[in-house]
C-alpha cells in the first residue's frame, strides 16, 4: 500500500472521529470501514489483527452506547438547549475514545513497518 492511499485512510479515518461528533453522520462506521480497507489492501498479520481489534472495541462502545441509562433531564427543569446537549453526552463520549483509541493503535501500526 503506497503512500497516497494510506492517507486516504488516515483521512477517512480523521473524518470519521470528526463524525463521531456530528449528529447523523456515522463516524464509527467511517473509522471500521478505513480499518477494513487499509487491511484488505494489505493483508499482513498485523493488519488483520488491528482490524479484529478495531472490531471488538467498537462492539464494546456500542454496548456500552445501549447500556447507559437514559437521563431524565425534564424531571430535573433544565432548558430544552440543556437537554440537547446533555442528552447525547455519555455516548459521544464513549464513541469518541473507542475511534481515537482505533486512531491511534493504527497510526502506530503504519509507523511501526
Amino acid at each position: 500500500m503506497g503512500v497516497p492511499e494510506l492517507l486516504l485512510v488516515g483521512l477517512v479515518i480523521a473524518l470519521g472521529v470528526c463524525g463521531v461528533l456530528v449528529p447523523g453522520m456515522p463516524g464509527t462506521w467511517l473509522v471500521w470501514a478505513a480499518v477494513l480497507w487499509w487491511a484488505l489492501k494489505d493483508p499482513r498479520p498485523l493488519a488483520w489483527g488491528v482490524l479484529v481489534g478495531a472490531t471488538a472495541v467498537l462492539l464494546v462502545a456500542q454496548v456500552v452506547r445501549c447500556a447507559l441509562p437514559p437521563r431524565r433531564l425534564r424531571e430535573s427543569g433544565a432548558t430544552p438547549l440543556r437537554m440537547t446537549m446533555r442528552s447525547g453526552g455519555s455516548s459521544v463520549l464513549a464513541e469518541l475514545f473507542a475511534c481515537l483509541l482505533i486512531a491511534a493503535v493504527w497510526l502506530g501500526a503504519v509507523l511501526s513497518r
